[in-house]
């Protein structure tokens, strides 16, 4: 009799310690690699880029990318920037690693991050830029492309 009460109360106390302890939180998985390719032209001259990939994660909370940003004829260094479900577009972070690829006769750089803005991610838009300076002025230069999140 004393066994089996104790037998009650070990698997009652179990289930009420499964019910306390929180879990580990899931792991998202990403989705396929998506292909980012855009140039960016001013009169005529190519003037940067940005090539390499981005895939969301099936919790639609977060994205990564792994993008060379190439300068080749801006003026000044171009920027890679991200705009999250329409919103105000923004600089991707990452410090980046120089490497040559064959989409630019200039310098490249390597950026790779991954990004958890808050909320539901529907889709991003990547957008990259350029200068094209011909003195005395000077022009602003953007492309971009938008990418629809596939888990939602």
């Amino acid at each position: 009799m004393v066994a089996r009460f104790l037998r009650v109360l070990t698997i009652a106390l179990t289930a009420v310690a499964a019910l306390v302890v929180p879990s580990a939180p899931a792991h998202a998985t990403y989705g396929p690699d998506m292909t980012v390719s855009l140039d960016v032209y001013g009169q005529g001259i190519k003037l940067s880029g940005a090539y390499g990939t981005i895939a969301f994660d099936d919790g639609n909370a977060k994205y990564r990318y792994s993008i060379a940003v190439c300068w080749q004829g801006s003026y000044s260094r171009p920027t890679l920037y991200a705009s999250v479900n329409g919103a105000w577009r923004s600089p991707l972070p990452g410090g980046g690693t120089s490497v040559t690829i064959s989409q630019c006769q200039g310098q490249a750089t390597l950026l790779s991050g991954e990004v958890t803005p808050g909320g539901t991610i529907n889709n991003v838009t990547i957008t990259v830029d350029g200068v094209r300076f011909n003195p005395p002025n000077s022009t602003y230069h953007t492309n971009s492309a938008f990418y629809d999140n596939p888990f939602n």
